[in-house]
C-alpha cells in the first residue's frame, strides 16, 4: 500500500509515475493529492467523483485539509455533490466555501447584490414575468391572493435556499384538505418559483412535493346560477318595472339578447356600433389587459335586432361608452347589473343567460342548431363542429338575436316558442 503524503515536504518530493496518480494525505476526510509525470500536482476530494480543491503549491496542505473537513460536515448535513462542487469552484478559502454552499453568499462575493433572495422576492420576480400573460380579472388576481394569504405568511421571509420539502408539505396539506382547488394552484405556483430559483442558481434542487403526496378530494363544481329560458320575458318585465337606471336596464337586455358576457357588454363603445348596418363589432384582443373583449380573443361581429338598436340610439350620449355610469364618466359596472338580477332571483348570475339561451335554442320551434348556438355564444368548438368555425354564420346569428329580442320583450309568448 502506498504511503500517505501527510506533509507539504512529502508532497513536494513525491514524483508521480503515471497520469493522475492519486495518493491519500491521511485521515478519513476523503482528501487526496493527484499528480502527473510533468510535475503538476493538485488536491482533490473523493466524493463519488473527483472534486478539485486547487493546485499545489498555491493551495497548501493545511488549507486543503480545512476544505476537506468542511466538505465532510456539509455532506453529512445532506448537501449534495453538485452543491459542494459549486462551492469549491467559487471559493478561495474554507470559510467562504461553506458560506457559498449554504447560500449565504454567491460566487465568493460578499456584498448585498450576492445575497440569496427570500421566497417573497423570488415569487415577485416570477410573477412579474407571468402577470402580463394572464387575463385581466380573476385569473390575474388569484395568484397574488394565494401568495399573500397562504404562502407568504409561512415561508415568504425565508431565504429561498433554506426552505425544505417538509415545510412546503406542512404548509399545503391543510389547504388540500379544506380548499383543494386553491391548493392545486398554490402547489403549481410554488413549484415554478423554485424552478426559477434553480435556473438562477440559488438552489440545486426543487423541494416542492409532487401532487401525489397530498390527499385527493372530490369537489362538486358549482355551476353559474341560471334561470329557465321561459322566465326570460318575466325577468325583463321585472327589470323594466324596477328602479334601475336606463343604462343598467339596456345592458341587461343586451346581455339577454346577444349572449355576451357582462364584462363585454358593459365595456361596449359607440365606436364599435355601425348604425347604418346595425352591426356591433367587438375588436380582437391585442393583449391580456384589453377590457371588454371576447374571451376567445377573436373579433366578433353581430347584427343587433332593430328594436334593440332603436333603444340604444335613444340612449346615445357624448360618453364613449354605450352603457354609461350615472355617477362617473365611465361605464356602468357589472355589479350594478348583478344587484338587479339578484332582486329577481338570488341564485341568478350575470353568466347565467348563456345557458338560458342554449336552452331556448334547443326548445324553440324551429330549433336552432347547436353549432349556431355555440357560434352565437363564441364557444370553442370541438370535433366535427369545429369545421363550422370556417363557415360564415353571421346571417344565422343575426336571426337568432332577433328571435331572442322578440321573445325577451314579449313580442312572442313563451308558449309559442316551444315545440308542440
Amino acid at each position: 500500500m502506498a504511503t500517505a503524503l501527510s506533509t507539504d515536504i512529502a508532497i513536494k518530493k513525491w514524483k508521480p509515475s503515471k497520469e493522475g496518480e492519486a495518493r491519500s494525505v491521511g485521515g478519513r476526510d476523503g482528501l487526496y493529492v493527484r499528480g502527473w509525470p510533468t510535475g503538476a500536482k493538485a488536491f482533490y476530494l473523493r466524493q463519488g467523483t473527483w472534486l478539485k480543491l486547487g493546485d499545489y503549491p498555491e493551495v497548501k496542505l493545511s488549507s486543503a485539509r480545512e476544505f476537506a473537513l468542511v466538505a465532510k460536515r456539509l455532506r453529512d448535513e445532506g448537501f449534495g455533490t453538485a452543491t459542494i462542487k459549486k462551492g469549491l469552484t467559487n471559493a478561495k478559502d474554507a470559510s467562504t466555501f461553506e458560506k457559498v454552499v449554504r447560500g449565504e453568499i454567491l460566487g465568493g462575493v460578499t456584498d448585498d447584490a450576492a445575497r440569496v433572495p427570500t421566497y417573497d422576492e423570488m415569487w415577485k420576480e416570477w410573477f412579474a414575468d407571468i402577470e402580463p400573460l394572464l387575463q385581466e380579472g380573476p385569473s390575474r388576481r388569484r395568484p397574488r391572493a394565494i401568495h399573500d394569504q397562504h404562502i407568504s405568511p409561512v415561508i415568504g421571509k425565508r431565504p429561498i435556499n433554506e426552505i425544505r420539502r417538509r415545510e412546503i408539505y406542512d404548509m399545503l396539506l391543510p389547504m388540500f384538505r379544506e380548499i383543494p382547488v386553491s391548493a392545486g394552484h398554490a402547489l403549481g405556483h410554488v413549484n415554478k418559483v423554485f424552478e426559477l430559483a434553480i435556473t438562477r442558481e440559488f438552489r440545486e434542487e426543487n423541494p416542492t412535493p409532487p401532487r401525489s403526496q397530498f390527499p385527493k378530494r372530490t369537489t362538486t363544481k358549482k355551476s353559474h346560477g341560471t334561470l329557465p329560458y321561459e322566465k326570460m320575458p318575466e325577468l325583463w318585465q321585472a327589470v323594466t318595472e324596477g328602479n334601475a337606471g336606463m343604462s343598467t336596464r339596456l345592458a341587461i337586455l343586451t346581455a339577454m339578447v346577444t349572449g355576451h358576457r357582462i364584462g363585454v357588454v358593459v365595456q361596449a363603445k359607440w365606436e364599435h356600433i355601425d348604425f347604418e348596418t346595425g352591426s356591433w363589432t367587438i375588436p380582437a384582443r391585442k393583449n391580456k389587459q384589453d377590457k371588454g373583449r371576447m374571451k376567445s380573443g377573436r373579433e366578433y361581429a353581430l347584427r343587433l335586432p332593430d328594436g334593440l338598436l332603436t333603444r340604444l340610439k335613444a340612449q346615445n350620449t357624448r360618453n364613449e361608452y354605450v352603457f354609461e355610469s350615472p355617477t362617473t364618466k365611465g361605464n356602468v359596472s357589472a355589479n350594478a347589473l348583478l344587484k338587479v338580477l339578484k332582486r329577481f332571483d338570488p341564485e341568478l348570475t350575470n353568466h347565467g343567460f348563456r345557458n338560458a339561451i342554449k336552452e331556448f335554442c334547443r326548445k324553440a320551434e324551429p330549433p336552432v342548431p347547436d353549432h349556431i348556438a355555440d357560434a352565437f355564444c363564441d364557444h370553442s368548438l370541438k370535433g366535427l363542429d369545429a369545421s363550422y368555425r370556417r363557415m360564415d354564420t353571421s346571417k344565422e346569428r343575426a336571426e337568432l338575436a332577433a328571435r331572442l329580442y322578440d321573445f325577451v320583450v314579449g313580442v312572442v309568448p313563451a308558449k309559442d316558442v316551444a315545440a308542440g
